[in-house]
C-alpha cells in the first residue's frame, strides 16, 4: 500500500526513539562537549523541523523531541504516559531497533510492544512513522556491519506494521544513505557520515533529513 505522509496546518510532530534521533543521555539528558565541538549534537530531527519551519511556514507546525539515547521499545513504552499522552501529537517519528538488538530483546516482544503503542496513539487518530535502515557507510568497520545485520529483524517488524495499519508508515533511508556516503567517500576518504561508525554526524543527519522531507512532500502545495 502506498501511503502518503502529509502534514496539515498546526499539527504537532513528535520525534521519539533512540540516539539516532537524539544523542542525549539520562538521568539529566546531558550531551557531552565533544558532540558540540564536532557539530554532531544536531540530529536529523533538528534539521527536518528547521526545513519545514523555513520552507512551509504556512503550516505552522509544532515540534517536540522526546527521544533518549539508549532507548529500546520498552523505554518508549515506559515514558508514553508521561510524555506522548500529554502532548498527543498528530505525527510521531520513531527510530528503534539498534538497542533492542544489542540487548537481545525478543522480536516477538518488540512487535507486541509496538502493536500496543499503535493502539494507544490510535485513540486520538495519530499517525506513526518508523524511520529505519541506518546502513553502515561505504568505509564501515566489520563491527558496524554486524550491528546493522542484527537490526534487520526489528526493521522488518516495523515494515510489517506499516503494511498492516493505515496510520503507520515506514521510511527506509538505508539505500539513499549508503549511496550518498559511497559517492562522498569516493570523492574524499574524509567524507564520513557517522561520528563513530554508528551515530550520524552532521553530514549524515543532513542526508537523512533530506530524504525524510522528500518523503513528506515538503514542496507539495
Amino acid at each position: 500500500m502506498n501511503k502518503e505522509i502529509r502534514f496539515k496546518a498546526k499539527q504537532k510532530i513528535l520525534f521519539e526513539g533512540d540516539s539516532n534521533t537524539y544523542l542525549r543521555m539520562p538521568p539529566a539528558m546531558d550531551q557531552w562537549p565533544w558532540l558540540r565541538i564536532s557539530n554532531s549534537h544536531r540530529s536529523w530531527a533538528d534539521i527536518f523541523s528547521e526545513l519545514f519551519f523555513a520552507w512551509r511556514p504556512e503550516l505552522n507546525l509544532r515540534f517536540n523531541n522526546s527521544a533518549v539515547g539508549g532507548s529500546t521499545c520498552r523505554d518508549i513504552s515506559a515514558r508514553f504516559e508521561a510524555v506522548v499522552d500529554k502532548i498527543r501529537p498528530d505525527w510521531i517519528f520513531i527510530t528503534l531497533g539498534g538497542n533492542d538488538a544489542a540487548q537481545k530483546i525478543p522480536p516477538e516482544d518488540f512487535e507486541n510492544i509496538l502493536r500496543d503503542y499503535v493502539a494507544k496513539i490510535s485513540e486520538w487518530n495519530a499517525s506513526l512513522v518508523f524511520v529505519l535502515g541506518f546502513r553502515p557507510c561505504a568505509n564501515a568497520s566489520e563491527d558496524s556491519a554486524k550491528k546493522y545485520k542484527n537490526r534487520l529483524p526489528y526493521y522488518e517488524i516495523e515494515k510489517k506494521l506499516a503494511q498492516e495499519f493505515i496510520n503507520v508508515h515506514s521510511v527506509d533511508i538505508g539505500d539513499a544513505l549508503f549511496a550518498k556516503s559511497e559517492e562522498l567517500y569516493r570523492q574524499y576518504h574524509g567524507h564520513n557520515i557517522y561520528s563513530d561508525g554508528n551515530h550520524l554526524n552532521n553530514l549524515g543527519a543532513i542526508i537523512v533529513a533530506g530524504e525524510l522531507v522528500k518523503a513528506c512532500g515538503i514542496f507539495d502545495k
